[in-house]
């Protein structure tokens, strides 16, 4: 079992999952039940043989997108990843984002662990009490000036 396995719309969902889509947001714009789109993922799955759908979806892209061709150095000295194109980055390739306690666009889902899910509140909380109490302190410190001026 492979990919070559999978129905059109179980590839047509996989591709929606990468991009990434949540699948009721897919079945939102395939006009299908949310109940179908995991039938399909489910089936999926089970034919790619993972255990999520994120995994079948990332086999799927990376089965239509090929391998490279090459590894390594070539002639010019340039590795196949470094070398410059002339017209700028290659389609599909995105750079390295730090995990986010928020969506962005493109970007819905967070992927935080739970760590950094009690880290960025803490944080947060640290920086807006720092705030205040730079706040507080300035305008205590303009009022005394102003208090010491009008004696």
């Amino acid at each position: 079992m492979g990919v070559e396995t999978l129905t059109e719309r179980e590839r047509e969902i996989l591709r929606l999952l990468v991009q990434p889509m949540r699948p009721k947001d897919i079945a939102r714009s395939l006009n299908l039940s949310i109940y179908t789109i995991h039938d399909h993922l489910k089936s999926a799955r089970a034919k790619l043989g993972v255990s999520d759908s994120l995994s079948a979806a990332y086999l799927l892209r990376d089965h239509e997108n090929g391998t490279p061709q090459s590894v390594g150095t070539t002639d010019s000295g340039w590795t196949d990843g470094d070398r410059p194109d002339e017209n700028g980055p290659r389609e599909g390739w995105k750079a390295i984002v730090p995990p986010r306690p928020f969506a962005v666009k493109g970007k819905p889902w967070n992927r935080l662990s739970l760590g950094w899910r009690i880290a960025w509140p803490v944080l947060l909380f640290g920086v807006v009490a720092l705030g205040a109490g730079l706040l507080i302190g300035s305008l205590a410190s303009l009022s005394q000036l102003l208090l010491s001026i009008s004696r």
